[in-house]
């Protein structure tokens, strides 16, 4: 089987370039986010909310922070100032941070500042000496939190280590951070909402995503389940997307089309069927009586015993000829619509004894036993009269032509089913219909029960019968009846249930 492939599509109109699109949106998406967020929250820390440091009792605790920018900023004013200037910077500075040590040397390594007094600070500082303090005092791990500056260094990073150097001490038990307070609490709302939002954008995204393909395919489904007057599926119509699914509504809407197309042609073809069987039908009974009146005339003629055998076999051919063709006629009108159903309240069995008592001389000519065992209260069926009796005489003709070797035929009522409802059964002792509804082991296997069954089988009681069966089919089902065959080796059974019992049928199957 050929398949044809949607070659028409583009790649980036797709639901797999969307589904990418998506993908890559949300694995930039993250990096994104923190790198923006980081931004906002530095910008507006440092550029909109200046920080201010933290609010500390000098006599009790030191900040960092504000040490080592008041020492960077005394070292710069002390430029070119004298051991003495130098001796009264650093009281001052003792006197407003009680809790810092502080040390000050000249420009030849001379300490001339050492307050309080400190016994590991030497005389004089050797290059070497200095070196190992500002090791000791500036590591990681030191006791003691030192900040240290040349006297009268400049804010471009320039410094005049010969005018002397300036050390400021204090216990790391004794500081506070040197951070700038961090308690306002508006940047980091800014930052956490930002965040949440741009997730929560993400997600709006991907749920749109689903759900247009969700609502895309349901109203697919929709149109797949739904069915115009004619039992035809209804087109879903052109989509203005160009992906899989729309695709797949345009293979959807050109199946139905076909299908459409097809159901016209098949009614095309059913209605010249229709006019073609009326017309042999009434063509064929012109030359059908002319041979049936030289017929009649043949009975005057002296003939001998077998020229009067062959006589009346060409009259009951001729007989079963005209039937045929009233059966061919009868079912072309019935499939049109033309044939009158004028349903009404009826006793069936009243209907069941008269047709049966007309075609008693028949059976009694074939040599058939009729057994009616029929009950003597009526049973009222909503049926069309002529209509049942044409069934009863096509299924009595049928009894006749095809199981008179069995010579007998059955009239009664089949057990009730749901809703009380009992079937009329006709039954024969014949071979057995022909076919798939004719006689078979598992056919034979249902025989011995048809009147116990409280529901007919679900088998197409056409399958392998003649016109007449076809005409009772038919007939059946416009009165909204239904009607079973179970035919075997033993005979067939024949069961007709009432209008409304097709419904307790199927559920006393299930």
């Amino acid at each position: 089987m050929k398949r044809r492939h949607q070659s028409g599509m583009k790649f980036r109109d797709s639901l797999m370039a969307r589904y990418l699109m998506l993908i890559g949106f949300a694995v930039f998406l993250l990096p994104i986010i923190l790198i923006f967020v980081t931004l906002l929250y530095l910008g507006y820390t440092y550029l909109i909310w200046q920080p201010r440091a933290a609010e500390i009792d000098p006599k009790k605790n030191v900040s960092t922070w504000a040490l080592e920018s008041d020492w960077h900023e005394l070292a710069a004013g002390l430029d070119g100032a004298g051991a003495a200037e130098i001796v009264e910077a650093m009281r001052k500075f003792r006197a407003a941070n009680p809790l810092v040590s502080v040390v000050a040397t000249d420009g030849q390594g001379r300490t001339i500042v050492t307050d309080p007094p400190q016994p590991d600070i030497p005389e004089v500082w050797t290059p070497g000496w200095t070196a190992e303090f500002m090791k000791r005092s500036t590591g990681v791990n030191a006791p003691d939190f030192t900040v240290v500056a040349f006297v009268g260094e400049q804010e471009d990073g320039l410094s005049d280590a010969r005018q002397g150097i300036l050390a400021a001490r204090v216990s790391r038990e004794w500081t506070a951070s040197s951070v700038p307070d961090q308690n306002a609490r508006l940047p980091q709302i800014v930052a956490i909402s930002l965040f949440v939002l741009l997730l929560v954008l993400f997600a709006v995204l991907s749920w749109t995503f689903f759900y247009r393909i969700r609502r895309r395919l349901v109203r697919l489904q929709a149109a797949m389940t739904s069915y115009d007057g004619d039992g035809m599926p209804i087109p879903i119509g052109p989509d203005p997307q160009h992906d899989e699914i729309a695709a797949l509504g345009g293979t959807f809407d050109e199946m139905v089309s076909k299908l459409r197309a097809g159901r016209e042609r098949e009614r095309e073809e059913e209605e010249l069927r229709k006019k073609l069987i009326a017309n042999l039908s009434h063509d064929l009974r012109t030359p059908l009586t002319v041979i049936r009146s030289h017929a009649y005339s043949l009975e005057a003629e002296p003939l001998g015993e077998r020229g009067r055998e062959s006589l009346a076999l060409m009259e009951r051919k001729l007989d079963d000829l005209g039937g045929l063709i009233d059966n061919l006629l009868s079912y072309t009108l019935i499939a049109a619509g033309r044939y009158p159903m004028r349903m009404e309240d009826a006793d069936v069995l009243r209907i069941v004894r008269t047709a049966a008592a007309q075609w008693y001389p028949v059976f009694e000519k074939e040599g058939m036993e009729v057994d009616a065992d029929l009950p003597d209260e009526a049973l009222v069926w909503r049926v069309d009269r002529e209509w049942f009796v044409r069934i009863l005489d096509n299924l009595f003709q049928n009894a006749v032509r095809h199981a008179k070797e069995g010579r007998y035929v059955g009239l009664a009522l089949g057990a009730e089913g749901q809703g009380g409802r009992r079937p009329l059964l006709v039954r024969d002792k014949g071979p057995g219909l022909p076919g798939p509804a004719g006689a078979g082991s598992e056919a034979s296997a249902e025989i011995s029960r048809p009147l116990e069954s409280e529901a007919p089988p679900r088998r197409n009681p056409a399958e392998g019968a003649g016109i007449g069966l076809s005409i009772v089919e038919l007939m059946i089902r416009e009165m909204g009846m239904d009607w079973s065959i179970e035919s075997g080796a033993g005979g067939t059974v024949i069961a007709i249930w009432p209008p409304g019992a097709a419904g307790d049928s199927a559920r006393s199957d299930g």
